[in-house]
């Protein structure tokens, strides 16, 4: 995939990430972000990420990598599918590792792939199917 294709991917990905957030989820404790909260802290470091990557700003780039991992909190998944919803968002989590070990590395290409696995993992929670109770 070429640079281009990569920008225009991410962008829609991250775009349409925004309209999608999970209803199925809740958070505990008053010092824990609520789900809503933390997709868009999630989606903010993402566009970080990614505009780091178009505009070859490295600044942005760690930023938006160590945020990722950063939103990897502990979450209180409730509901029905919160089994799935957990090893899904373990997924996620361990793909924002990898975007974040292979930015300090500063190899472009297991960036972009990286990234787009993350990415991949935010659509594989967004699209699993939630069982009725």
């Amino acid at each position: 995939m070429n640079a281009q294709n990569l920008r225009i991917f991410a962008i829609l990905s991250v775009f349409c990430l925004n309209l999608l957030l999970l209803p199925h989820a809740a958070t505990s404790g008053s010092q824990v972000p609520s789900l809503k909260e933390l997709m868009q802290k999630r989606l903010d470091y993402m566009g970080d990420l990614l505009s780091g990557l178009a505009i070859d700003d490295w600044t942005r780039i760690e930023r938006g990598a160590e945020g990722l991992v950063g939103t990897c909190e502990a979450m209180d998944w409730s509901g029905p599918g919160k089994e799935e919803f957990k090893r899904r968002d373990a997924a996620f989590c361990a793909s924002a590792e990898a975007v974040l070990r292979n930015v300090r590395k500063k190899n472009l290409a297991d960036i972009q792939r990286s990234f787009i696995q993350a990415t991949i993992s935010c659509w594989g929670c967004h699209d699993y199917p939630v069982p009725k109770e």
